[in-house]
């Protein structure tokens, strides 16, 4: 394609030579003929000034000299979308692998890709456009939308619902008991039981290893373009709201909501029961214990106000000094009793 052609595509202004032919997308550093980058910053102008690459997308104040350069004001974005047009994903073939095995009633759409090893139990059911890879399990009842991809691996348990254009990463499951136990009168754990499902709207990603915890009743649901990192577990219950993302390795209690556009990165955790307010920010590694408003930015553990954490690791690094300190002061008052 050339860059003239991906400029028109992505309504881009393009500076220098618009006929330059590309084949591929790579990092600044790996770039080489043929290669389309990008740049966000001016940050990166050595990488720029080094690179190989055939042109770049880059930001307004970014200098890029004679490098053919297609000016964005979202280059990542930008950079995303030239990806998919210069590099697409290979073409399916549809049709069910013989190994596959269909369940009494299982339904599949004419042109769905069924892989080695899947199974599909009683009455599951599978949207045109979808991909299963190899060795999927779909549990009775399940319901797969529109042009899904479930990945290698992955589980589905009873009752779950995906919407259109999800795609699931290797080794998820979706629709595992919800971890609910209570004791009984001598003090041993018996289960409770997990009756509810698993309900996912269209255009959600869910990453590798994650597991999405079925409502003990009602439905744990993740909303439509919600984003899920690897290794991510949603507790029985929850309620992921649109276009929330979740980083990897983040623990959310059952019963927690995330509103529209809530950001929680990686490694955090949730205790249960607890709100987190629409576009509200949870850094990585908090410890979040009680509702979080909308809008607010968190951080630590047990949580606060970012900027009054950032101010309590500041203090932190200067406690030895200060300890120091009080023990000279408490030597000249006589206080120090040691």
């Amino acid at each position: 394609m050339r860059l003239a052609e991906l400029a028109e595509r992505l309504g881009r202004e393009i500076e220098g030579n618009g006929d330059v032919a590309l084949a591929g997308v790579a990092s600044l550093a790996e770039a080489g003929l043929g290669d389309l980058a990008f740049v966000r910053s001016p940050r990166f102008a050595d990488q720029l000034a080094a690179t190989r690459a055939a042109a770049v997308i880059a930001a307004a104040d970014v200098e890029t000299g004679s490098l053919p350069t297609l000016r964005s004001p979202h280059p990542g974005l930008d950079f995303a979308r030239a990806a998919r047009l210069l590099e697409p994903s290979p073409p399916r073939v549809p049709g069910v692998h013989p190994s596959a095995v269909l369940g009494p009633g299982a339904e599949v759409a004419a042109d769905v890709c069924i892989g080695p090893l899947c199974v599909l139990g009683c009455g599951a059911r599978v949207g045109a456009g979808s991909v299963l890879h190899a060795n999927v399990t779909l549990y009775p009842g399940v319901e797969v939308g529109r042009d899904c991809t479930l990945h290698a691996s992955c589980v589905l348990r009873e009752e779950t619902r995906l919407g259109d254009r999800v795609t699931v990463h290797a080794g998820a499951v979706l629709g595992s008991e919800g971890f609910g136990f209570v004791a009984n009168e001598r003090g041993r754990w018996e289960a409770t039981p997990q009756r509810g499902r698993v309900v996912v709207e269209d255009d959600v990603e869910i990453g590798a290893n994650t597991v999405i915890d079925r409502a003990a009743f009602g439905e744990t649901r993740l909303r439509r373009g919600a984003k899920l990192d690897a290794g991510v577990i949603v507790g029985h219950g929850c309620d992921i709201g649109e276009d929330a993302l979740v980083g990897a390795q983040a623990g959310l209690a059952g019963s927690v909501r995330l509103g529209v556009g809530a950001l929680v990165m990686p490694q955090a955790g949730i205790v249960d029961h607890v709100t987190i307010g629409e576009g509200a920010y949870v850094g990585p590694r908090s410890g979040v214990v009680s509702d979080v408003p909308a809008g607010a930015r968190v951080l630590g553990a047990p949580h606060q106000a970012l900027p009054r954490q950032r101010r309590i690791w500041v203090a932190l690094r200067r406690l030895p000094e200060l300890l120091r300190r009080v023990r000279a002061l408490e030597r000249r008052v006589g206080g120090d009793e040691e």
